[in-house]
């Protein structure tokens, strides 16, 4: 029994060589840690994430009724959580939904989920594949409310619950140790990251209204957009919905349909157009009536691919072959430029960018997310830096955005574009053991 303690104490010793500490990480933390893993002596066990559903709660269901959840590790020990949303998309009709849900129906509802799940990327419990958050607790938030986390409402046959799913998540995580956490990292991808934009600031003061001291902090990855050409909503679009809708005309569509709730600052500014509020730089374009935000960190492609797509074809439709992709050269040069503006515009950004030069989308929970570098450091890298200044609107840093080059795929970190398996607001979740 001596001999099998010693071997998994020793394996989780080794494991802790590239581990970054920099996270306020104590000895006593480190220290449960290890004997954790020597206790477990099982990485399936430790990496495993277990799902946990609302079953009995009306107001946190899937789009087709089905109870909402989200799946949870708990890192013993720790004062660090990382919440991670995930993204795929929306709907904003009913025809559009009922397509959603004949071709995406894990979208749409829990029915299917796996029992647990294991993180890959910054949800990876391995230190070398993820150095900073390889020992907070984990949580994955499934999205099967198709409303970019900002839903209030139901629409005949689906519920659009997304801003009450995360109030009921996050409820439940205050019970679980969440209150006596010391930071929390509230992260999501594509409209994920959408949903990190939208419920940063609201989350934060639930959180604090709770007596908690935790301290809470965004990070979005492909969640922030250009806004685009507005023009009125079409026949088309209202009739079928959010594939025939460019943006923002999906968005005005939307937020009717989804009885979508935006950050009130926002909706203060922007009374008679809330529906920009779905579009980052209007979040945090603030006036002198505005209050602090909660500090976000946004990473961005300067050449997203679902972005180039929406400006190009006025679609969320992704060609499946790289080939179809034929983007005329200034449209996709001026992408990047009109993306480095909107940074320029938004306040408390300073420090808080990440802007790879490249064709890609999303990078949160890709193995390969520590490859990518903007001025010889990768994401990880910089959400370290990040942490280390106590106002992260300090003028004093410089964010990292691509300027040596200007073109697509100019760096030769850039991961190679795989159309193949990116589709419309979705990227490569978590999987199943």
């Amino acid at each position: 029994m001596f001999r099998v303690f010693a071997v998994c104490l020793i394996g989780a010793l080794v494991s802790l060589v590239s581990v970054n500490c920099t996270l306020d990480d104590t000895i006593a933390e480190l220290t449960s840690q290890l004997a954790h893993l020597a206790k477990t002596c099982s990485p399936k066990a430790v990496s495993e994430m277990r799902l946990r559903t609302f079953h009995a709660d009306p107001d946190a269901r899937c789009n087709d009724g089905s109870p909402a959840g989200y799946y949870f590790r708990r890192s013993h020990g720790s004062k660090r959580w990382l919440v991670y949303l995930e993204g795929g998309g929306f709907c904003s009709s009913l025809s559009s939904c009922q397509e959603r849900m004949r071709n995406t129906s894990m979208l749409m509802s829990s029915k299917a989920w796996s029992p647990t799940k294991i993180g890959i990327g910054i949800l990876s419990t391995d230190p070398q594949e993820n150095p900073s958050w390889w020992n907070a607790t984990h949580v994955f938030v499934p999205y099967c409310s198709s409303d970019a986390w900002s839903g209030n409402a139901s629409r005949g046959e689906f519920s659009f619950l997304g801003t009450r799913i995360l109030d009921k998540v996050f409820d439940d995580l205050l019970l679980r140790g969440l209150y006596n956490a010391k930071h929390l990292l509230i992260a999501g991808s594509s409209a994920g990251g959408i949903g990190v934009i939208l419920n940063l600031d609201r989350i934060a003061k639930r959180i604090q209204a709770s007596g908690s001291t935790v301290q809470v902090r965004g990070l979005a990855d492909s969640g922030w957009y250009l806004i685009g050409d507005h023009r009125p909503l079409t026949r088309r679009c209202l009739r079928r919905g959010v594939n025939n809708c460019p943006p923002p005309l999906a968005i005005v569509q939307g937020i009717r349909f989804w009885g979508g709730i935006v950050p009130e600052d926002c909706a203060r500014r922007y009374p008679s157009e809330k529906w920009k509020c779905y579009f980052g730089e209007y979040v945090y374009k603030t006036d002198d009536k505005s209050p602090k935000h909660s500090p976000l960190f946004v990473f961005q492609w300067l050449y997203d691919v679902v972005q180039l797509v929406w400006t190009a074809f006025g679609t969320f439709t992704i060609p499946r072959e790289l080939g179809e992709l034929t983007i005329d050269p200034q449209k996709l040069l001026s992408n990047g430029t009109k993306l480095r503006e909107s940074f320029n515009r938004s306040g408390g950004l300073q420090c808080a960018v990440f802007a790879p030069s490249c064709l890609s989308h999303t990078i949160l929970t890709r193995n390969d997310w520590l490859t990518v570098k903007v001025a010889g450091k990768n994401l990880n890298d910089a959400l370290e830096d990040w942490y280390q200044y106590p106002d992260p609107s300090s003028a004093t840093c410089t964010p990292l955005i691509e300027n040596s080059c200007n073109y697509p795929q100019c760096s030769e970190t850039c991961p190679t574009p795989d159309f193949s398996s990116t589709s419309t607001g979705s990227h490569n979740s978590p999987r199943s053991p």
